[in-house]
């Protein structure tokens, strides 16, 4: 199931075809690698436009998301095996 974090994060990545690409981020003092996006997720949040991002780093399921207003990113949440 997924645990609720909602800290604010690091995020590199890259553009490729006009979309940005997260590649790796930096939560809590710790580099994680992003081995696979999962999926891509545009949304709004009253006003807000943001985007999710499901991603792949050290074997674990991570939810980013980026606040296009405010140029934020929060990890949201990550899946923990009950």
């Amino acid at each position: 199931m997924y645990h609720h974090i909602h800290e604010p994060i690091t995020v590199a990545g890259i553009y490729e075809h006009g979309r940005f690409r997260p590649i790796k981020f930096r939560w809590q003092q710790q580099l994680f690698t992003i081995t696979q996006i999962c999926s891509v997720h545009d949304f709004r949040d009253g006003s807000i436009h943001k985007r999710r991002f499901s991603v792949m780093a050290k074997d674990t399921v991570y939810l980013l998301e980026f606040n296009r207003q405010q140029e934020h990113w929060f990890l949201e949440e990550l899946w923990v095996e009950s």
